[in-house]
């Protein structure tokens, strides 16, 4: 048997924000489907809190603080060994379409937009790229050009598109090309699917816009001494917002959140039009098909907008949906990395996995091994994000590295006389803050060393990787 790999991967979509994960509110009938016949998992958690470090861990299986890129706008060394390399050196065919975000595509620190060019493959292991990131690839813009040549202006903005001229249709299109190709020359394939920000005010087309009622919208809880008993750049953040006129008030929160459900309807579409595609083509039962975001988003949680620099679970605990051909559907309770992934589709796949990998696959405790033990923590981190600068605060000035157990949380600031620390048992929101509480002493000391372990575990053997002169 074949076995293929169709990746699905959606930008700053919060598990809250599924059909299957319990949202009654939300439209997203074609994933709650496939979640029926998939492995739920729980508690996945990404490696950060924003795109570019994520991605990277995904596909190297490697830690920011390990592959480099710890923040948006430091690209990942070409020296990386990437899973499509991977594959591809083991005889698969291995396409991309639509967002990577292993190089920067937006200007984050010196106001200088970098221009990515991925016609020069193999691109991180990607032997067929079509690219379209946060802003619009010249593929896709050429395809605007010849097709829909009235929208060219709207398009190059990103204004609301129809549904034919939408780049999430055109990218599924590509990507569905890419598959239908492979599967008519009986090649094994990698298919990497994935979208630009799910990140408010989205822009879906004109027949998923306005889906949604604004008034229906749920907004986050918000306690009058959060930012109280947070460190204090949580409270500099929101107020940096609010001096730019960025911070939403609850009626703009509740549009923007009702554009975010009327974007994630369309996300759903086109996952539903690329199984569907899978199923036609005579590859679904050969095929493993993982479904996953890459970060989660803060909706004002903790009067935070948008998602960097914070690593509350509303962030961090992503949703992943995985099915594997014969694997009968499952919810999956494990703690879970996102490094993990990689190692996982090699196994399946039958090809070695690099010694430079830290992630553990979880295929083994899908398939019931009993000596497969599960991990007993994650490992999260945030270094100078750039999203700083745009709430007036300078991004050297907050480093954090923090551990999650399925009861504990602690967020370390390197240098900084305050730290967090929460009791999920009994504040699963993360609103009481008990670094500084005596009373906790023992607990912080204990997930202290277990951070410490981790972070020395994940240190690899000197040299990591060869300099890049």
């Amino acid at each position: 048997m074949k076995r293929n790999v169709v990746f699905f991967i959606t930008d700053g979509q919060r598990k809250d924000a599924l059909g299957c994960y319990g949202n009654r509110l939300i439209r997203t009938p074609n994933t709650d489907a496939f979640a029926c016949e998939a492995t739920r998992f729980e508690h996945t958690f990404c490696t950060h809190s924003v795109c570019m470090p994520t991605r990277a861990s995904l596909y190297t299986g490697r830690y920011p603080h390990v592959h480099g890129v710890w923040a948006n706008g430091v690209p990942l060394p070409r020296s990386e060994v990437t899973l499509p390399a991977v594959l591809a050196a083991h005889g698969y065919a291995t396409g991309a379409a639509g967002k990577i975000h292993l190089e920067p595509q937006q200007p984050y620190t010196n106001g200088v937009c970098p221009v990515v060019d991925a016609r020069n493959t193999p691109y991180y292991g990607f032997q067929e790229v079509h690219l379209s990131e946060n802003k619009p690839g010249q593929e896709y813009l050429d395809f605007i050009d010849r097709e829909f040549p009235e929208l060219r202006d709207r398009a190059r903005r990103r204004d609301r598109m129809p549904e034919a001229a939408h780049d999430l249709n055109w990218i599924t299109d590509q990507a569905i090309d890419f598959i239908r190709r492979q599967a008519a020359d009986d090649k094994p394939f990698f298919c990497h699917c994935s979208f630009h920000e799910l990140i408010p005010p989205c822009t879906p087309p004109d027949t998923c816009a306005g889906v949604f009622r604004p008034e229906d919208m749920p907004v986050p809880e918000l306690r009058e001494d959060d930012l109280a008993r947070r460190p204090p750049f949580y409270r500099q953040c929101y107020e940096g917002y609010r001096a730019r006129g960025q911070q939403p008030d609850e009626p703009a929160l509740r549009r923007y959140i009702a554009s975010y459900y009327d974007q994630s309807l369309f996300i759903d579409k086109q996952f539903g039009r690329l199984a569907a595609a899978l199923r036609d083509l005579g590859v679904w039962d050969d095929t493993l098909v993982l479904f996953v975001a890459d970060h989660g988003l803060s909706l004002n949680d903790h009067y935070q907008w948008r998602h960097g620099p914070f690593l509350f679970d509303q962030v961090v605990n992503v949703p992943m949906l995985c099915r594997i051909p014969g694997q009968a559907a499952a919810v999956n309770d494990d703690l879970t990395e996102t490094v993990d992934i990689m190692p996982t589709v090699l196994e399946w796949c039958g090809v070695p996995v690099p010694e430079s990998v830290q992630g553990r696959s979880f295929l083994p405790r899908l398939q019931g091994v009993a000596d497969a033990s599960p991990r007993d923590s994650v490992l999260i981190q945030e270094r100078q994000a750039p999203d700083l600068e745009a709430r007036g605060l300078d991004p050297a000035s907050v480093t954090q590295v923090g551990l999650r157990t399925r009861d504990w949380k602690l967020i370390h600031y390197p240098g900084a006389p305050y730290g967090e620390l929460y009791d999920l048992r009994h504040d699963p929101g993360e609103f009481k803050n008990l670094w500084a509480d005596p009373g906790y002493a023992h607990p912080r000391r204990d997930m202290e060393v277990q951070l410490i372990d981790r972070l020395y575990a994940s240190a690899p053997p000197f040299p990591a990787r060869p300099y890049e002169w």
